[in-house]
């Protein structure tokens, strides 16, 4: 039957201020929003309020987070003496040396040309990847696909990532696993993979953000919005929070109606994998 609830989180600090929460439900053609706010209904999503509304949800609801909620190599390793990022055996570790390696020195995706293609006139960006700092998805995200910008490289260790994983930890004792109810994703890469990285950014930063956000809203397939859910539309337009928790949930919807699909062979297992849409053709 899959999960008939999408529960979105845009993870800000712990103080909640910058955390959106969007819920949606499953409908015949798709999924329609029945909630998206900034806040819970007694203030900021700080971690009792985040709690508490994930405790209260359907037993079935999926819960997608925008946020890592897997620590790079370095930080899982319980290895008492470190042989060395050269020697290392961990399947992420030989991916950074090995295929990350050729994918950042072959390609030269950033903030502004983040589409995965060739750098012009033989350009190369030079990123150290580093098994303390960097997780394999990241790095195929940036470079192999071009779906984040590579400035974006590195936030798996910060104190956003701390509060991730802290919720991640606190989730599986309620029985809700990482790949199963639980799932990594990017409000910044699914708009990339549907709708091409130009216009993912224009609905982040540019002076048009709120006609593009609405348009994309718009857009996607299957997505409506429930009588109750209120000023849901409006908020999302209006805050980049909100809408990247919509987002989120929007992906999760997304990923259950394609039968929650495993990650791709590679060292996604421990390393964490980014759960993205199919893109359009």
């Amino acid at each position: 039957m899959g999960p008939t609830t999408f529960i979105g989180i845009d993870l800000g600090g712990a103080r909640g201020k910058t955390t959106a929460v969007a819920t949606l439900v499953r409908t015949d053609d798709g999924a329609a929003v029945v909630a998206a706010g900034a806040r819970s209904e007694r203030g900021p999503w700080s971690d009792d309020e985040l709690w508490a509304y994930l405790a209260a949800a359907p037993a079935d609801a999926l819960v997608a987070v925008g946020a890592p909620l897997t620590p790079p190599a370095c930080l899982r390793c319980v290895r008492p003496v470190c042989p060395g990022a050269a020697s290392c055996e961990d399947p992420a570790v030989v991916w950074l040396r090995t295929s990350g390696k050729r994918v950042v020195e072959g390609l030269a995706a950033n903030a502004d040309t983040a589409d995965g293609t060739a750098a012009p006139g033989g350009r190369r960006t030079r990123v150290p990847l580093v098994p303390y700092l960097h997780r394999a998805t990241d790095v195929s995200l940036a470079y192999e696909r071009g779906l984040i910008p590579t400035e974006s490289l590195g936030a798996s260790t910060g104190a956003v990532a701390g509060r991730a994983r802290q919720l991640r930890r606190r989730l599986a004792g309620a029985g809700v696993l990482l790949g199963e109810r639980l799932i990594e994703v990017s409000a910044p890469a699914t708009l990339a993979a549907l709708f091409g990285p130009r216009r993912a950014r224009a609905a982040r930063r540019d002076a048009e953000a709120w006609h593009e956000r609405a348009r994309m809203i718009g857009e996607l397939p299957g997505l409506t919005f429930s009588p109750r859910s209120r000023f849901a539309r409006e908020d999302a337009l209006a805050r980049i929070h909100v809408f990247d928790a919509l987002i989120a949930a929007y992906t999760g919807a997304r990923w259950a109606q394609a039968g929650c699909p495993a990650p791709p062979d590679g060292p996604w297992a421990d390393d964490g994998w980014i759960v993205l849409p199919p893109e359009r053709g």
